[in-house]
């Protein structure tokens, strides 16, 4: 009886439908938004389900019609329509397979008044990764109200570009009428021709990776495939020296200590997403003490890396998204001076990518080598190492860090290192490749400004094939820094303009004194197009802390007695624009002065000596007042090239009541001398048992060569013969030391 009423408001109506038809031309059409003409529909001959099957004289033939490619005209003949009667809300859900990058929708609809026949009151279009949550991505209201028989499209576009392996739309629609639907379109993403330089892909590494959720795994992935990646470099899949794996290895001597099998979790999202993944062989810091001068070493290192393949493989080779190797020991131009170091690396890595190429043939070995400008080889005899490794090896990609990151080089430095790789390329091994390991971030583990990352690109574009990163996933994504790097990123793809517009100067900066040591530094907001990321802080003109949380406050500490400073501040955003300084202010610290130096000339010990290259002359260095400068090779710095805790313990001779312990450090980045995490305090009556008297941790400071006095003063009840300082190192480079004090 419904389809029969149906018809005879048809009938009633054809005098009208032809008269509309004929004068079709005059009809004023609904304007889509734009779409790319070369963007592909991702939905084309794809089944799907609807949570409403279509009427059975309106029918869905083939259960394809919604994307056929066929579009309707307005007709109710046509059987490309398909039709739902009084259905107030139904939804209509692809399954695209894995997961692709789509930000545009399409759906038609027919209205025909007098047919009853009605566009929807809404219609939404959301996207999953699982097929059970969805998240909408854009949504429209009624369309063509003023139109009548006549095709409406309901087309709109996601704020940005979605990555999802699922997509639906909803329909709402009026009780009583019909809803009627020819085709449904989801373009696929395509980047535009803006001259903007992409990051083809990153390094994760595994203690990252293991602490994310299934929900996070596929952001993760999302945000790689939504900014155009196309591949991730798992760092290591084994820790040698410690005996660890981040899979249920079968080599013996290594045991899984990750919660997830990391090389599951990454084949099977690399397969979701379209991602291809290299896996890491092993690691070992060891490798940063014995280089190429232990060839024992190296040989064992060697048949380890081949086991692995070999293990790697068995379990995963099945996997479509296991495209290559990574072999992560870092190679630099500081420790393999000559021919000699060279063969051995040549033999290291032979031995290496023969056990790969036999177990895994054509699938590529990547390393990753670097470069330090302060000294070793110059760009000139970087060429000659590299022309001679090359021409004895079958390395397949050298993905070369581009160092200004880590403070190994300017951008300025970029050309001639790259020039120099890729003439050795050229002239010993022309089917390796040269990509680019971009650096995204800044010493002290922060974020790079984006606009330096990007003229960092810039500068190697003439010599790489490709851009890979370190890295989006610890430095760039949002589920790691502040999202604005993320947006400004993906502003900057968009455009291909970085932007350019700096923050509002910051105002009301106040600084109070709580104590001789500490400071605290307070002022208001900044504003910004794109959004402030933080603020520099600047003590006597020098940056001593960046925030990158926004944060309009700082407590400055381990100051000087007696001492005054002035402080200022500059707002950032994440493009690296940074605004005027603000209003300088000045502040002096109150007096606090223990001028008896207990401790000056008094003997004591060390378990861990200092380096021989950096010694404690006639161990007396740290006792003798004698401080260095900034210069790192003078005479009264010790040396110690460790990530492991140290400690002196100081004989006073008697027991001393003690006001102030300092102990005073070295920093020069560029040859990683670096502050220590934290030092520790306690003191003694025998020697046995020692009493805590504080923690002091490292501050904020500069990047500059600087020295640093890490103080615990104002003690009160505090007493001892024996004084203990425990140095914890903030990495595995050096910490330097000249003079420890107990004072009263």
């Amino acid at each position: 009886m419904r389809n029969t009423i149906l018809w005879g408001r048809i009938q009633i109506q054809t005098c009208k439908v032809l008269c509309i038809l004929i004068a079709m031309t005059c009809l004023i059409p609904l304007v889509p938004t734009q779409v790319n003409a070369n963007a592909v529909n991702l939905l084309t001959g794809r089944s799907y389900t609807s949570s409403v099957t279509a009427d059975a004289s309106y029918t869905d033939n083939g259960g394809k019609e919604l994307t056929d490619g066929i579009t309707a005209s307005p007709f109710l003949a046509d059987a490309a329509w398909q039709g739902r009667f009084n259905q107030t809300n139904y939804t209509i859900t692809v399954d695209l397979g894995s997961a692709k990058t789509f930000q545009q929708f399409d759906a038609g609809f027919y209205k025909y008044t007098g047919a009853g026949i009605q566009t929807p009151t809404g219609v939404t279009f959301n996207y999953s990764t699982d097929n059970v949550t969805f998240t909408p991505a854009c949504s429209l209201a009624e369309q063509g109200q003023n139109n009548d028989i006549v095709r409406v499209s309901y087309q709109c576009t996601a704020a940005s570009p979605v990555t999802a392996q699922y997509v639906q739309m909803k329909v709402i629609g009026t009780p009583s009428t019909w809803s009627f639907l020819d085709e449904w379109t989801v373009l696929q993403a395509i980047p535009t021709s803006n001259g903007a330089i992409q990051l083809s892909g990153t390094f994760v590494q595994p203690q990252l990776a293991d602490k994310w959720s299934p929900a996070e795994w596929d952001k993760e992935f999302q945000y790689m495939k939504s900014v155009g990646m196309d591949h991730l470099i798992l760092q290591w899949s084994a820790d040698t020296k410690r005996g660890t794996a981040v899979y249920p290895t079968s080599v013996p001597g290594l045991t899984q200590n990750t919660s997830n099998d990391l090389v599951t979790k990454l084949l099977q999202k690399g397969a979701q997403y379209g991602i291809d993944i290299y896996i890491g062989l092993q690691v070992n810091d060891d490798w940063f003490n014995q280089y190429a001068n232990n060839v024992a070493w190296l040989n064992n290192e060697s048949g380890l890396a081949g086991q692995l393949v070999g293990d790697l493989w068995t379990q995963y080779g099945s996997y479509t998204s296991f495209k290559g190797w990574y072999l992560s020991f870092e190679v630099d131009n500081w420790h393999l001076p000559s021919a000699t170091e060279w063969q051995r690396l040549v033999d290291f890595y032979n031995s290496v990518t023969t056990a790969a190429s036999a177990i895994t043939p054509g699938l590529p070995v990547m390393i990753a080598p670097f470069y330090n400008v302060s000294g070793g080889l110059n760009p000139a005899a970087w060429e000659t190492m590299w022309n001679y490794i090359l021409s004895r090896t079958n390395i397949d990609i050298i993905a070369l860090q581009d160092g200004v990151g880590a403070g190994n080089a300017n951008t300025s430095d970029l050309a001639s290192w790259f020039a120099a790789t890729k003439n050795a390329i050229l002239t010993s091994s022309p089917n390796t490749s040269l990509w680019a390991d971009t650096e995204t971030f800044r010493t002290g583990n922060n974020p790079m400004d984006m606009k330096l990352m990007i003229d960092n690109m810039v500068a190697v574009k003439p010599y790489v094939s490709k851009y890979t990163s370190f890295s989006f996933n610890h430095y760039m994504s949002p589920q790691e820094v502040n999202p604005l790097y993320f947006e400004t990123y993906t502003n900057y793809l968009a455009t291909g303009l970085m932007d350019a517009l700096v923050p509002t100067v910051p105002v009301g900066l106040t600084a109070t004194t709580v104590d001789s040591k500490t400071v605290n530094v307070n002022w208001s907001a900044s504003f910004d197009n794109s959004g402030v990321v933080g603020y520099h802080v600047y003590r006597d003109g020098v940056i001593i802390h960046t925030s990158y949380n926004g944060a309009t406050g700082y407590t400055d500490k381990s100051l000087l007695p007696s001492t005054s400073y002035t402080y200022a501040v500059r707002a950032f955003d994440a493009a690296g624009n940074q605004s005027p300084m603000s209003v300088a202010t000045s502040v002096t610290t109150p007096s606090v002065a223990y001028p008896n130096i207990l401790s000056v000339n008094k003997s004591y010990t060390s378990l861990t000596l200092a380096d021989v290259s950096y010694p404690d002359t006639a161990v007396t260095e740290l006792t003798n007042g004698i401080f260095g400068t900034t210069d790192y090779g003078h005479v009264a710095w010790q040396g110690r090239n460790t990530a492991t805790p140290y400690s002196f313990v100081i004989d006073l001779g008697q027991v001393r009541p003690v006001a102030e312990m300092t102990a005073n450090f070295l920093q020069v980045e560029s040859v990683f001398i670096f502050l220590p995490h934290e030092v520790r305090f306690a003191v003694s009556s025998d020697n046995s048992s020692f009493t805590d008297v504080g923690t002091v941790l490292k501050p904020a400071h500069s990047n500059n060569d600087l020295t640093h006095t890490f103080r615990l003063t104002d003690l009160t009840g505090i007493a001892g013969r024996y004084v203990k300082v425990e140095v914890i190192p903030a990495n595995g480079a050096w910490t330097f030391i000249d003079e420890i004090e107990a004072r009263n």
